[in-house]
Order: C-alpha cells, then structure tokens, then sequence
C-alpha cells in the first residue's frame, strides 16, 4: 500500500493534538510502514462504564478516523474487563459502585453502534480485553504484577495525591493501569490514543511491550 508522504501525515496527525510522546520516534515510525507498506496499529481503548459516547470520546475518535483515511489499521479496544475495574484516572477516590459483566456488554453494544459513526469500523478491529484477562491464570496475574513496581503507581498523580491523603487506594484499582497497558501489548499497538491524564499508563505500555520484545508504541494525547 502506498502511504501519503510522511510530512504530510506529520501534519495531519499533529492537527488538535496536545502531546506526543515520544515525539521523535513518530515520524522514524511513517517512514517505516511507508516504506514497507504496513500500516501502523493505532489503538484507543473505550471503557464502558455508561451508555453513552460523550463529546470528550469524539476527540481520539475522529483522530483513529484519520489515521484510517491515512491508511492506517484502528484497534478499538472495548474495556469490559477494564471496565469492572473502573478508571481511578483523576479521582480522589475509589469508586463505590462496580458494574456487573452483563451490565458493560450492554454498555458495550451501545458504545459500539456511536462509535461506528466516527470510525469506519468496517475497517477496523474491535477487541474485548476480557478476551485475554478472562484466560489468565492467577499465576499469570502475579507474574504481570511482578512487572510493576508499587513506588511507579505512586508517582501517577491520582494515586499519589489520595497517599498524601491517607484516603484509601484498593489493590484492583492498581491493577488498572497495569491491564490498559498489557492491552498494547496484546493488540501490538503502534500507536495508543488518549488523553493527557493517561500518559503514565501509555509508557507503561512501552515497558510492557520492551519486556516481551515487540515494537513500542507512542503515545497521542
């Protein structure tokens, strides 16, 4: 597949974005697919812990969809797994109320049919996490975990600002940031869209996806 010149990519890609991170390896990253003619793997992970796709979604939506018009590959990735966890990003506390499986399945097909108004998802890949965390073994769990160190989930503001607190922070809610990163590595993620609160799970992922010797991706906030 022929890609469009790699400074015109640059120019689309940059357009509304606040961070890129690391922004030197992106443009070596297009030259790359353009010269092989392999798309990269952009992914955006989508918890469904409601009905609805806000307009804050929208943003990283309508980027994947430009990086589809680029002839780049979508990796949508519905957090059902995640989901049961809930995202502590930004909060000062945990979260009182879980949500069932068949509660975000539901989520899910909702979240799904607005997606589709963004993104091509005839074109695109659509992945549920619990497809590799229902699988895991407990041992497979404690070796992930193993990965992590206690003092790297404090320095993410959240977590930290609730330690100086002495407010509560639940071993689950510690995992989060631990599966939205093994997620790049099981969809060999190229490029992770989001928003700036998620940068520490984004070089998470880098971590991740060094140890098990695949390509790191870059983060797009």
């Amino acid at each position: 597949m022929q890609f469009p010149p790699v400074e015109e990519q640059l120019a689309i890609i940059r357009r509304g974005v606040e961070k890129i991170v690391p922004e030197e390896e992106l443009a070596t990253k297009l030259q790359q697919s353009r010269d092989t003619g392999t798309p990269l793997r952009i992914k955006y992970g989508i918890d469904p812990t409601g009905i609805d796709v806000h307009l804050g979604h929208t943003v990283p939506l309508r980027k994947i969809r430009q990086f589809q018009e680029l002839g780049h590959q979508a990796v949508i990735i519905i957090g059902n797994y995640t989901a049961l966890v809930g995202d502590p990003s930004g909060r000062d506390a945990a979260r009182t109320k879980r949500l069932t499986e068949e509660q975000v399945e539901a989520n899910a097909q909702d979240y799904l049919e607005q997606v589709g108004k963004v993104v091509d998802l005839s074109r695109a890949e659509v992945h549920r996490n619990g497809d590799w965390f229902s699988k895991m073994s407990f041992a497979a769990v404690l070796n992930l975990c193993g990965k992590v160190t206690v003092a790297q989930l404090l320095t993410r503001d959240d977590f930290a600002k609730r330690y100086s607190e002495e407010k509560p922070i639940y071993m689950h809610e510690c995992l989060y940031p631990v599966m939205q990163a093994w997620d790049s590595v099981e969809i060999k993620a190229d490029i992770e869209l989001g928003g700036t609160e998620q940068l520490y799970s984004f070089m998470l992922a880098r971590d991740l996806q060094k140890d098990a010797g695949i390509n790191q991706q870059i983060g797009i906030m």
